[in-house]
């Protein structure tokens, strides 16, 4: 396994523990404990984790119990896998706006080292992993009121703002996804943001796993029309897929 895997490895064990040890780690990815400490030398020094005697913690911004870190700890080893497949679709030299969430988040790791992008994001936290890493990446963060649970900004100050942009791609990720309402989000002004964007780019790049399958959010994001590519980790049910395929949106 490449440092660049187990590091982001050792980070999703950490958002489902909490804390992590040395040991523990030399067994889980079969390496030594001295190739495991230079892998948390290293996210130390990123600052994505804190180390401490014998293993590592989140560092202390990222703990808490609001429903943003909870949706953190959900569903992660999909989540991995939906912003592995995504990041693929990303070239060097791309530009994107990405909205807040923790699918996005991820997939925004993953995306870290792909050279000379453009990411603009309402999410801090998505805006610290690109800028952290010296791949000659350019970030502008959106600006409006901040939420301090996500570390996002919403509102109509965004939404201005997002009128100075044209992208490649927009990369989103929603609460809901059904045959009937397309994308939909349970928060208002989330969704609005999220449709705002989708006005912004060439192509619009959906990231859901299979738990947000057939739910069914309050506001509305898009029909499945609005979107080109659906990247999940599990295949959805017929009646979603035929959906989809008569959209004519690529399943990934």
């Amino acid at each position: 396994m490449r440092p660049k895997q187990r590091q982001l490895k050792i980070i999703d064990m950490l958002r489902r523990t909490g804390r992590v040890n040395v040991d523990e780690l030399t067994t889980e990815f079969n390496a030594s404990a001295e190739t495991i400490r230079r892998d948390l030398s290293v996210l130390a020094h990123s600052g994505k984790i804190q180390k401490v005697h014998g293993g590592a913690l989140l560092p202390s911004n990222q703990q808490g119990e609001g429903p943003f870190q909870q949706r953190m700890a959900e569903n992660i080893a999909a989540k991995r896998i939906i912003a592995e497949k995504a990041s693929k679709l990303i070239s060097a030299g791309d530009t994107l706006l990405i909205d807040t969430g923790s699918t996005t988040l991820i997939f925004a790791e993953e995306i870290a080292a792909i050279k000379d992008l453009t990411v603009i994001t309402n999410s801090a936290e998505i805006a610290k992993i690109i800028a952290t890493v010296e791949n000659n990446s350019t970030v502008f963060l959106l600006g409006g009121k901040y939420n301090s649970d996500n570390r996002q900004t919403l509102g109509a100050m965004l939404i201005a703002q997002l009128e100075q942009f044209h992208v490649q791609h927009t990369v989103l990720t929603v609460g809901s996804l059904n045959a009937q309402v397309g994308a939909a989000d349970f928060n208002a002004e989330e969704a609005i943001v999220a449709r705002a964007m989708l006005q912004r780019a060439k192509n619009s790049i959906l990231l859901v796993d299979s738990s947000k399958f057939n739910s069914a959010g309050s506001f509305v994001v898009g029909k499945l029309e609005k979107f080109d590519q659906l990247v999940c980790d599990m295949e959805p049910d017929h009646v979603l897929k035929m959906a989809l395929k008569e959209a004519k949106v690529a399943l990934i």
